[in-house]
């Protein structure tokens, strides 16, 4: 029996992408992620200082906590992200894979914290910033809009820089 292929090839991914992207502007909705941290983070402070949401200045006011397309959509890469992994793939792969370990140890939860703690930073930072990685990079990229552009560069630029110096120089 075949080995079911363990990832999509980069022109249907791609093809994909872009059917998401068209749809989110037809309906008037770029894509964009960060957005529903914020509002989650109100939800949460709503349920124990409905006032402190009500009257914060800035933040909840430009987002207000409300279950919106935003939420459905990261409810639904969640899901789709597990039903591609168990479904479709129909392995668990590797917990730790090997370029990891060595670097860094074979240790699972050192891991997942790592992994939770840099993806928090990302969230928080672009949130700070006023706009989200996805939004400028995906939106914006598929505008051609300058700002998107410069800052794919300079997003590629720094990965490479930064899995080199994480890698301590390895071929990656």
């Amino acid at each position: 029996m075949n080995e079911p292929k363990k990832e999509w090839p980069w022109h249907i991914g791609g093809a994909l992408l872009g059917l998401v992207v068209v749809f989110a502007f037809i309906t008037g909705h770029p894509v964009g992620t960060s957005t529903t941290y914020e509002r989650a983070a109100g939800h949460i402070l709503e349920f124990f200082s409905p006032e402190y949401v009500a009257g914060t200045i800035h933040y909840f006011k430009a987002a207000p906590p409300v279950a919106d397309w935003q939420v459905m959509f990261v409810i639904g890469l969640v899901i789709s992200g597990l039903i591609a992994r168990y479904l479709v793939v129909r392995n668990k792969g590797e917990d730790i894979p090997g370029m990891w370990a060595a670097g860094f140890g074979k240790n699972k939860t050192k891991r997942y914290l790592q992994t939770f703690a840099g993806g928090f930073l990302l969230v928080f930072g672009s949130r700070l910033a006023g706009g989200c990685t996805s939004g400028l990079f995906i939106s914006g990229g598929s505008q051609l809009a300058i700002a998107a552009l410069v800052f794919a560069g300079a997003m590629f630029a720094s990965g490479i820089i930064t899995a080199k110096l994480l890698y301590r120089g390895r071929d990656i």
